[in-house]
């Protein structure tokens, strides 16, 4: 029996490459950029505390073996923080490892068949199955195996570290599609057609700020097809997505760009091609779900009550006779190291397949004989943390939030600790509504799973007069299921003081209410979202500073919130989307002459041709932080800064001139060049690097004529700083303009700049930040802001 997956061969080699590139960068040989770049897709994450690490352990199909969870935690203990953190993608993580430990934590797991590799990055990341996979009641057939035999195929192939972003891989064994195949970028749900195994696919789904359910592809494919339509849809997002833009760089946003007929096309042109290659078949292999044949002595209980609690509470039947699953709650997926090691022990008797990991940051442990429950009980009240309390407090999910997640605003775990202190503390059958799922994300990128709960929350700043204090967006209404599914709505806002009692008012309504809905999905579908309305409006007035300074503070925070140290924002997105949006008009102005007839008039050709040298001469003046006030002044900045540097041709100025004149009779006779300022505008666009550079072999750009400082840019040099105003100047051309600013000074140099309230303070210096540099001071000056930045 083949339980977890098969490490690549080239595995050893590739450690070896990330110690090396570790050595490199102490020695200050290769950039933190370049060092991110190679850890990144290792599952290795820079944490908020300065110079430690998380690291990230793949674990397909959900499965940890006892020995796996026993080394994981001695690693931990030795190298890490005293505790592991189980996440919603069913993997384990280790944090706070310093640099030098990161490669002996990689070599460690190596020795149980481990690994971090695709834990992070544009990579095909843990591939994921129900937790209850081969032991659910309702499923078609257990999809575990597949799962486990997919990674071990996916995790051995040079295409899976390089994909345009992030790839998301789930199996469900039933239609109610508890793997969530119906919002992954690859989902696949078990069904039997004429007696033979296969799966239902979806494709092309997922959750962030911006979210998309699945399409369905495939209706029934023929189980030996799971690696073929894999791989097909893999292809097509690494030839067709969109690499310069990580905010829409995820396969889901392919439906927009190109359409869902063309993106269909495409999948199965690339499965096509992979049939014709006919590569083997993945290598299934059954897992046995049996309850072990053990000679261990029957524990007494001494609380018999507490005990049948405990089973009401935690304990299910397997389809396996006399087998049990017993959910193990681990408070937003923490246990403390010495804890994993005394149950990896524990467990070892009753066999490999014991341990599956929940999306709810929970452990399931499986195939225990129902004569044994008593001694699970014993030992679970012996060592854990908090044992037998409701589930649903323990149920609540978390993501890793702003104390240490790069991205974070608010502390969605502290949310959620204060919210079960209060739930601890309200008189309610919290046991009544334990199937109700809340999940709590930091920011709008859903890794607490908001999308997909019955309650959920993401952080978000909310200001009250010059004040900013944390809150949440409250949605509620999730649907997954096969042919059905929906994502949470917002029905309202609250702030982070808030929060706990919001939670505390609902539970209250919905068990008031429970008796007259058939499920608590019937209640919230129908009266809840409603209910919860009327909830969030009473939270709605927030206390001012003086009055009640609590407000202003995250939970667990000791001072003010911030969003200073969090954050990054979408300058550069909304930067590349203004360039790639005269490249296309450039390209849509072509066609059009392309697809002139003898019936269209020399004026409309004229039109078009002096449009494609508009165009080209606009797009990419954002990149040298010009704002031109008129076409005059737009032709003026590109002749300074692309034809007299040698970007572009000189011979293009007459084209400039014609365009210019109002007169294009001209631009007819010379209709090659134009077109070739359009080729030469987008070769620049493609060989420009993240600092607005131009790259080009054999090429050197030379430096642009002084420009003279505008009004509203004013600079004044002191043997610290550099002052820059860049108030009424807006998104994203301040942040051009930092950038600009930012090139001119030396390394650990300080630039001061000034920024317009809105947008411009909650985007620019998380772009800032983004691009290597410190934000060493951000703070209110009367109606803006002042940033100091220093320059890395």
């Amino acid at each position: 029996m083949k339980l977890t997956y098969t490490l690549p061969d080239n595995l050893d080699t590739e450690i070896d490459e990330l110690e090396d590139m570790i050595g490199r960068f102490k020695k200050s040989e290769v950039s933190p950029t370049e060092m991110k770049v190679h850890r990144v897709p290792f599952g290795v994450y820079e944490q908020r505390k300065k110079d430690t690490y998380m690291v990230r352990i793949r674990c397909g199909g959900a499965i940890v073996r006892p020995d796996q969870l026993e080394k994981i935690a001695e690693l931990s203990k030795q190298y890490a923080a005293d505790w592991i953190h189980v996440t919603s993608r069913q993997e384990i993580q280790m944090h706070y490892v310093d640099l030098d430990n990161i490669v002996p934590v990689i070599r460690g797991l190596k020795t149980v068949g481990l690994s971090p590799r695709g834990g992070g990055g544009n990579t095909v990341r843990n591939i994921m199955a129900q937790e209850d996979a081969g032991i659910a009641q309702d499923e078609v057939f257990d999809v575990s195996p597949y799962a486990v035999a997919l990674t071990t195929r996916m995790i051995e192939e040079p295409d899976s570290w390089n994909l345009p972003r992030k790839f998301k891989i789930a199996f469900s064994g039933s239609s109610d599609d508890r793997g969530y195949a119906t919002i992954h970028d690859v989902g696949f749900i078990a069904k039997m057609k004429d007696g033979k195994k296969g799966f239902k696919v979806y494709v092309g789904g997922g959750m962030g700020a911006k979210t998309e359910l699945s399409r369905l592809f495939l209706d029934f494919a023929p189980e030996d097809q799971v690696y073929a339509i894999t791989k097909a849809v893999k292809t097509v997002f690494y030839k067709h997505g969109n690499r310069r833009n990580k905010h829409a760089a995820r396969l889901r946003f392919l439906w927009k760009t190109l359409g869902e007929e063309e993106v269909f096309r495409l999948i199965n042109e690339e499965y096509d091609a992979v049939k014709k290659e006919n590569p083997p078949p993945l290598a299934i292999e059954d897992i046995d779900n049996v309850a072990a044949n053990l000679d261990l002595p029957v524990e007494a209980v001494a609380d018999t009550k507490d005990y049948e609690t405990w089973q009401m509470r935690f304990v299910r039947q397997q389809k396996q006779k006399d087998t049990f699953t017993v959910i193990l709650p681990l408070h937003l997926g923490h246990m403390s190291n010495d804890q994993a090691v005394k149950l990896a022990q524990f467990l070892k008797p009753f066999g490999e397949n014991v341990i599956r990991m929940a999306k709810d940051q929970n452990f399931l442990l499986r195939n225990i004989p129902g004569k044994y429950l008593p001694n699970v009980y014993t030992f679970l009240k012996a060592t854990m943390d908090n044992f037998n309390r409701p589930y649903i407090i323990d149920k609540m999910l978390a993501c890793a939030g702003a104390s240490t997640c790069q991205l974070g605003i608010c502390l969605s775990p502290n949310a959620t600790m204060a919210t079960r202190r209060v739930l601890e503390g309200a008189d309610l059958a919290l046991d009544a509504a334990q199937d109700i799922k809340i999940n709590v994300s930091g920011c709008p990128n859903s890794c607490g799973q908001h999308h997909a709960a019955d309650l959920g929350f993401f952080g978000k700043v909310a200001r009250k007069g010059d004040k900013v204090y944390p809150a949440y967006n409250v949605v509620a209404g999730a649907i997954i299921r096969d042919g059905e599914s929906k994502f949470a709505e917002k029905v309202g806002d609250v702030p982070a003081r808030d929060l706990p009692n919001l939670v505390r008012d609902f539970i209250g309504v919905y068990v008031s209410k429970k008796s007259d809905y058939k499920s608590h999905e019937d209640y919230i579908q129908t009266q809840g979202k409603e209910d919860l309305k009327a909830i969030c409006a009473k939270y709605k007035n927030v206390p001012d500073f003086d009055t009640d300074k609590n407000y202003y503070f995250d939970w667990g925070e000791e001072k003010p919130f911030s969003v200073a140290e969090r954050g990054k924002g979408e300058c550069s997105a909304g930067m590349f989307d203004l360039l790639e949006m005269d490249l296309g008009n450039i390209q849509i102005t072509r066609k059009c002459i392309e697809e002139l007839t003898d019936k269209d008039s020399i004026q409309q050709k004229q039109q078009l041709l002096k449009d494609v040298v508009f165009y080209s001469a606009r797009t990419l003046l954002l990149t040298r932080g010009i704002e031109p006030k008129s076409e005059q002044e737009m032709y003026d900045g590109f002749k300074e800064h692309f034809i007299q540097t040698g970007l572009v041709d000189a011979s293009c100025g007459d084209l400039l001139k014609i365009a210019a004149s109002g007169n294009y009779e001209d631009l007819l006779s010379k209709e090659n060049e134009v077109h070739a300022l359009g080729d030469r505008i987008k070769f620049l666009y493609d060989h420009m690097n993240n600092a607005f550079e131009f790259k080009i072999p054999g090429q050197e750009e030379k430096p642009a004529a002084a420009p003279q400082a505008p009004a509203a840019a004013n600079a004044e040099k002191s043997s610290s700083k550099v002052v820059k105003d860049f108030r009424g100047v807006a998104c994203p051309m301040n942040f051009v303009k930092t950038k600009m600013e930012l090139a001119k000074i030396n390394s650990k140099e300080l630039l001061e700049i000034w920024l317009d309230d809105g947008a411009p303070i909650d985007n620019v210096p998380g772009s800032v930040r983004e691009e290597g540099h410190n934000i060493v001071e951000q703070k209110k000056v009367d109606d803006y802001w002042s940033v100091v930045i220093e320059k890395q």
